[in-house]
């Protein structure tokens, strides 16, 4: 079987050689990428002189650094559509959008650390989606927005009242219908069929797969209702990410589309309610390279947080507050370009809903608390989106939830009481599709993903290539939401 190239990244802690390491900060990306290549055309070597020389090759590098060679040589191909920006572009775009919006105000945000940069080719360029986290998350520049932008309220008060019914019976459920898609746009598809017709082949060999409800303890009765064409697989209902997957070879372009329907039941919790056993389990409360790491700033930072506190579960509330209440969400660059994911985001307090996940996660794995990943779309009557969110398990009452993501919007808008409904609970608005990080798919998809980390989209490959950005195309959305 070939490589699974998003196994590398499972090695890119190894880290860089020096000289490709300031290149890739000051981000010239096509020299760093050079000099990865001559290091990997020079994979053996011998430390053998003489006749022997031949007969006795040895690794010239380790081969973890080897494949976090190859991981950050597909990352630097794509930081420079993560960054598109130059400072006069990114003044025009928020000019386009934000009533009397001034380059000295631009700048004024850059120096506060409000907007995210890289260097590419020596030149500061900004982050594609900088504007939307402005405007979304700053209630001074949604009130000078040129379109009015989305009320919450209405959806802050469905919240209340599914919190009002969680507390009052112990749970809320809703019955759920999704559809989705996928597929690649049609300039990657004519690009594609010209390298194969080139190739003489008179087709594309497309593979695509779908994230789809998964059995877990909220999830039940699950069914998937339709589907465009036969799937090739269907992977198991408790696959750690799971997936729909088509395989096909396309003389033309078309998209792979799936409907399922399944039950939602959120069950209240209290984390602080109860008396947490003297003894508690060790499962889920080790390093997961490369982003799930006891690096020393954050063992620094949870034994700050948990001085003097011995209950696991005032630990878990500490890092919950600290997350919710300290991180500025800031939408992000896709995971696959970062690195250190945890670490940066409680120095730099800033992330969204994954990485505050992800940071939740190892607080409390080195506090010794079990944490977990899970993922997949939040959905309402008007809406379907991806979202991330954490578990944490406290004996002897089991798995809960902490989302703070959810917490840290409800403390901006100052409802204290939904950001403490989300340590310990979510809302029955989710479909859970993956229940673990850095999962391979089943099938396993052997080109790099857009994503390879979580699935809430899809991923889709043409010709063993994977495929993202611009040149896929997908499409979410709730048809059915029933309370019940």
């Amino acid at each position: 079987m070939p490589l699974d190239c998003n196994e590398t990244f499972r090695s890119l802690n190894a880290g860089l050689p020096d000289d490709v390491a300031r290149l890739k900060a000051a981000g010239y990306y096509d020299e760093a990428i050079a000099r990865i290549d001559a290091r990997l055309a020079e994979d053996w070597t011998s430390t053998q002189n003489g006749p022997n020389r031949a007969a006795n090759p040895t690794p010239q590098g380790v081969d973890a650094q080897r494949m976090a060679l190859l991981a950050q040589r597909e990352m630097m191909c794509r930081l420079p559509r993560e960054y598109p920006y130059t400072e006069a572009q990114a003044v025009a775009r928020m000019q386009s959008l934000v009533r009397d919006f001034t380059p000295e105000e631009f700048r004024a945000l850059d120096r506060a650390g409000r907007v995210d940069w890289r260097f590419v080719e020596g030149v500061k360029h900004y982050q594609k989606r900088f504007a939307e986290t402005l405007l979304d998350t700053d209630p001074a520049y949604g009130a000078r927005r040129l379109d009015p932008g989305p009320d919450g309220s209405a959806a802050r008060a469905r919240r209340r009242a599914v919190h009002e019914q969680m507390v009052r019976t112990g749970s809320a459920s809703a019955r759920i219908t999704v559809e989705s898609s996928i597929g690649m746009s049609n300039a990657a598809f004519d690009a594609a069929l010209a390298r194969a017709k080139a190739q003489g082949r008179d087709s594309v060999h497309v593979r695509a797969w779908l994230p789809v409800a998964a059995a877990c303890d909220a999830q039940s009765d699950l069914s998937i209702d339709f589907a465009s064409e036969q799937p090739a697989h269907v992977a198991p209902a408790d696959a750690p990410q799971r997936t729909v997957f088509w395989e096909a070879d396309l003389t033309q372009n078309r998209s792979f589309t799936l409907r399922y329907s399944y039950t939602q039941t959120a069950r209240y919790a209290d984390p602080l309610s109860f008396e947490p056993d003297p003894v508690q389990p060790d499962f889920d409360t080790g390093e997961e390279a490369p982003h799930i790491v006891f690096t020393p700033y954050l063992r620094a930072l949870a034994a700050q947080l948990t001085e003097g506190v011995t209950s696991p579960a005032e630990k878990a509330r500490r890092f919950y507050d600290y997350i919710t209440l300290n991180v500025r969400y800031h939408y992000q660059p896709a995971y696959f370009v970062l690195e250190d994911i945890p670490t940066r985001c409680a120095a730099d307090r800033r992330g969204d809903c994954g990485i505050m996940a992800l940071t939740f996660i190892t607080l409390c794995r080195i506090a010794g608390i079990p944490a977990r990943w899970q993922s997949g779309l939040a959905v309402g009557p008007d809406k379907c989106g991806c979202h991330d969110w954490a578990m944490f398990y406290i004996a002897p009452k089991g798995w809960m939830y902490a989302d703070c993501s959810y917490g840290g919007s409800m403390a901006r808008a100052g409802e204290e009481e939904l950001r403490r409904h989300y340590f310990g609970n979510l809302d029955p608005g989710r479909m859970v599709a993956n229940r673990a990080f850095e999962a391979p798919f089943d099938p396993p998809m052997t080109g790099f993903r857009a994503d390879p980390y979580d699935n809430q989209c899809g991923e889709i490959e043409a010709d063993g290539v994977g495929l993202y950005g611009d040149d896929v195309v997908t499409a979410k959305e709730t048809l059915r939401y029933e309370e019940k």
